[in-house]
C-alpha cells in the first residue's frame, strides 16, 4: 500500500508515492483562507497600523522616501502592495522624492526582466528603481555585539523609511520581516560577517521559529533600529501563496505580532525522529539555486535521527548559487572540514550557508533531486538522485525495510518542534 504525496518543485509539483507502512508523519502549515478583499485590508491597514500613526500621517511633503522591497527569492507579494503604499504616500509626497529599493543583501542584483516580474511594469515604468550595492554603503555605528552597521547611502539620507516584507521561518534569523529589508537587505558584508558569524549562528537560539533570546536577530533589530526603519508593511501567504494576515506600522511590534501568528500556523509538533525524512524547498522561488535550498534541508534534518537520510526535492532552476558556496565546500573532504576551515578562515566566502549545511551533514546524507549535473552536487558532499522515488529505494536499502518516514511538503515553511 502507497500514499501519494506532491512536492513543489519549481512552478510545479513532484508526486511521489510512499509506502504507508513506513510513513510516520506529514508536517504541514496550518491551513489558512486567504483575505477575502485583499486590496481593501492592504488600504485599512496602512490607514489603521500597529503602533503608530497612519502611512499618510507619518511622511511630510518634502520628505525624502525610501522603499525598501524583497528580493526575488522571496514571493512577498510587492506587485500587489507597493501600487498600495505609493498611492498613500504620493497623497502627501512627489513621485520625484521616492526611491524604490531592492533589499537583495548580498544576493546578485535584479535585471530589468527580474525586476518587473517582481514589482510589475508600471512601477518600474514610473519610479526611481534601484538594487542594494554593498559598495555603496556608509557606516553609522556599532551594535551592543560590535557588529558595524554600514547601511545604503540613501537609506540613511532619507528621511523616512518603508519595507514590504514576507513572514516566515527564518534558519538562523527566528523568522524573515521586520528587521530584515535593513538587515541584511541593505547592509555591507563586513556586517554581514559579524552577524553570520560561526559563533553568532552556533548559538542554540540561532534557529527557526525562535526571536526571544535569538542573538542573530537582537542584533539585526539594533542595525534596524539605528538605520531608523519608520514603517512595515508585513505579510503571511498560505500554501498557494494567498495573503492571509498583514502587519503594518511600527517595525519591531508589528513585526513581533506577525511572528506570534506565523508561530502559531507553522509549528508542528513531533513525537520522535525518524530515519528518513522526505522534503522540499517549498517550490518557486526559494528552490531557483542550491544555496537556497540548504534551507529545506535544515528543516528536514530537525525530525532526522543521527545517521539517517533526508531525501529533498528542489528545481535549482537558476542552476548552483554563489561560485562562493560551492567553492568552500568542495575545497575539503568532509563537513568536519568545512567547519573547521570556517572557524581557522572565517571570514570566508558565504560561510553561513555552508556552515549550517555541513552542520546537518554530518548526521545526516543528503540525497537531492535537482535539474543539476551530478558533479555539482557531489562536489557539495550531497547524492544526487533523478526521483523521490530512486532516492527512497537507496535510503531503505542502507536503513532497512522498517525505517521510518516523514515528509515535509513545505519544507522550510514548516517549523517542526520535537516534543520528547
Amino acid at each position: 500500500m502507497y500514499i501519494t504525496i506532491k512536492l513543489p518543485y519549481g512552478e510545479s509539483f513532484l508526486k511521489t508515492k510512499i509506502p504507508t507502512k513506513n510513513l510516520v508523519s506529514i508536517l504541514s502549515m496550518k491551513s489558512i483562507k486567504g483575505l477575502v478583499n485583499e486590496r481593501e485590508a492592504i488600504i485599512n491597514c496602512l490607514r489603521s497600523p500597529i503602533g503608530g500613526s497612519s502611512l499618510h500621517d507619518c511622511v511630510s511633503k518634502n520628505d525624502k522616501v525610501v522603499v525598501l522591497v524583497t528580493d526575488n527569492t522571496r514571493p512577498c507579494p510587492d506587485n500587489r502592495l507597493l501600487p498600495l503604499i505609493l498611492a498613500e504616500l504620493e497623497e502627501k509626497v512627489s513621485r520625484e522624492n521616492i526611491t524604490i529599493i531592492v533589499a537583495v543583501g548580498l544576493h546578485p542584483p535584479l535585471d530589468e526582466q527580474q525586476l518587473i516580474k517582481k514589482l510589475g511594469n508600471d512601477i518600474i515604468k514610473r519610479y526611481n528603481v534601484v538594487n542594494h550595492d554593498v559598495n555603496q554603503c556608509v557606516h553609522i555605528g556599532m551594535t551592543s555585539r560590535d557588529t558595524p552597521v554600514d547601511i545604503n547611502k540613501t537609506v540613511v539620507e532619507a528621511d523616512f523609511r518603508i519595507s514590504t516584507g514576507f513572514i516566515e521561518p527564518h534558519w538562523f534569523a527566528g523568522f524573515s520581516g521586520g528587521r530584515k529589508s535593513i538587515a541584511p537587505g541593505v547592509f555591507s558584508v563586513r556586517s554581514a560577517y559579524k552577524n553570520h558569524s560561526y559563533k553568532m549562528l552556533d548559538h542554540p537560539n540561532s534557529v527557526a521559529g525562535i526571536i526571544n533570546g535569538n542573538i542573530v536577530h537582537e542584533d539585526l533589530v539594533e542595525q534596524a533600529r539605528m538605520a531608523n526603519l519608520n514603517f512595515i508593511v508585513n505579510v503571511i501567504l498560505n500554501k498557494n501563496k494567498e495573503i492571509t494576515h498583514i502587519f503594518t506600522g511600527d517595525p519591531i511590534e508589528a513585526h513581533e505580532k506577525g511572528c506570534e501568528i506565523s508561530k502559531d500556523i507553522v509549528e508542528v509538533k513531533v513525537d520522535h525522529k525518524v530515519d528518513i525524512t522526505i522534503t522540499s524547498n517549498n517550490g518557486a522561488p526559494l528552490d531557483l539555486d542550491l544555496y537556497q535550498t540548504t534551507k529545506g534541508i535544515n528543516t528536514a534534518s530537525k525530525i532526522t535521527r543521527d545517521g539517517g537520510i533526508v531525501i529533498i526535492a528542489s528545481s535549482c532552476s537558476t542552476g548552483k548559487g554563489p561560485e562562493d558556496f560551492i567553492d568552500l565546500h568542495a575545497s575539503v573532504n568532509s563537513p568536519k572540514e568545512v567547519l573547521q576551515k570556517i572557524r581557522r578562515e572565517e571570514p570566508i566566502g558565504l560561510q553561513w550557508q555552508n556552515q549550517i549545511l555541513a552542520r546537518d551533514q554530518l548526521k545526516h546524507d543528503i540525497y537531492l533531486v535537482s535539474n543539476l549535473e551530478d558533479n555539482i552536487v557531489k562536489s557539495m558532499m550531497m547524492t544526487p538522485i533523478r526521483t523521490i522515488e530512486e532516492g527512497l529505494e537507496k535510503a531503505i536499502k542502507v536503513l532497512g525495510t522498517d525505517a521510518e518516514i516523514a515528509v515535509i511538503p513545505e519544507g522550510p515553511l514548516v517549523v517542526p518542534v520535537l516534543e520528547n
